[in-house]
């Protein structure tokens, strides 16, 4: 892939921003719609790190109200431990920009996020009612870069994996290029994408699924189901390259990646088989997002080191890189 600058985009900084919509979306997902400033440019990959309170009576305190927290059971009283703790919710939650968007002209930009509840900070964070606001830091790390206009960008996420290709997929819609979009989950129920129907199980073939809101996805969405309950019976990554075999033979093409290791392992494996260039996003536990904590460094190729390879920090270095580059473990 030819190596092409990042985008102007705004510097990082702190911001409380508004919580204007609240979505559920599949069955362990929330969509937020989160207001933020007139000048603000993100580009997909980028993400914000989020604050979630630590400390029941001063979150009730900060919404002037009584909170209910929906797993039950008492808070966590923070100690300082908290930071060596994955689910704890002192530590910031990076979440990915899925995209930006215009909302009524009163109310300025806004951006889609997309949130699983799978830990005490996440559930907090999913839970928030529209009107109040959320402690944030960003547009934070590198984003995705555009192929060159004759290639076809073959887009492939898993879980929350999807949200910043949904942006990406508008920015090339808007560019001009062709791009196919590949949703995995393991059942349907667990797709977190409005449909305007019930999607059909098309077995061993990778097709568009006709029944994807257009308000959702605005380049053609395949789906992929490990169950077989709609779309591409398997992963993915296998869904990709079965429509590589289908549909692109002949075509240069470009793969983009975002999800959990277990997909993006594969995805990786396909591009070096296949010869073609691969970015993707990498999902670490973070601390801070800025470079300072350590918490996300990755080990990668570098021609440079005596080693071969050296460490990188996902926040400040990535967190989009190319597969090529990435030494798995």
């Amino acid at each position: 892939m030819t190596t092409q600058p990042q985008s102007e985009v705004s510097p990082a900084r702190r911001l409380d921003v508004p919580l204007l919509d609240r979505r559920d979306a599949g069955a362990e997902y929330v969509r937020l719609v989160l207001g933020v400033p007139a000048d603000w440019v993100s580009r997909p990959g980028q993400f914000i790190n989020v604050r979630c309170e630590s400390d029941a009576r001063a979150a009730a305190a900060s919404e002037r109200r009584p909170l209910d927290y929906e797993e039950g059971g008492e808070w966590p009283t923070a100690t300082g431990l908290e930071l060596g703790r994955r689910r704890w919710p002192v530590v910031r939650r990076p979440i990915s920009v899925s995209r930006l968007r215009a909302t009524a002209e009163e109310q300025g930009p806004c951006i889609e996020v997309l949130v699983r509840k799978v830990g005490t900070g996440t559930h907090w964070l999913a839970a928030r009612p529209v009107g109040t606001a959320l402690d944030v830091v960003g547009p934070l790390g590198n984003h995705f870069t555009p192929p060159e206009p004759d290639r076809l960008a073959v887009l492939v996420g898993g879980g929350c994996g999807m949200a910043p290709l949904v942006g990406l997929a508008d920015w090339l819609a808007d560019l001009g290029r062709d791009a196919v979009l590949i949703v995995g989950a393991p059942t349907v129920e667990q797709v977190p994408l409005a449909m305007d129907g019930e999607p059909e199980s098309t077995d061993s073939r990778a097709s568009p699924c006709e029944v994807v809101a257009a308000s959702a996805v605005r380049v053609p969405t395949i789906l992929a189901t490990d169950d077989a309950s709609a779309g591409f019976a398997g992963t993915a990554a296998a869904a990709a390259e079965r429509y590589l075999e289908q549909a692109a033979e002949g075509r240069p093409v470009v793969l983009y990646g975002c999800g959990p290791e277990p997909m993006l392992r594969p995805l990786a494996d396909l591009a070096r088989r296949r010869e073609v260039p691969c970015q993707v996003s990498l999902e670490e536990f973070m601390g801070c997002g800025v470079g300072v904590c350590l918490s996300c460094v990755r080990k990668m190729r570098d021609p440079a080191s005596e080693t071969g390879w050296t460490y990188r920090l996902t926040c400040r270095d990535g967190p989009v890189v190319e597969a090529a580059d990435i030494i798995w473990e």
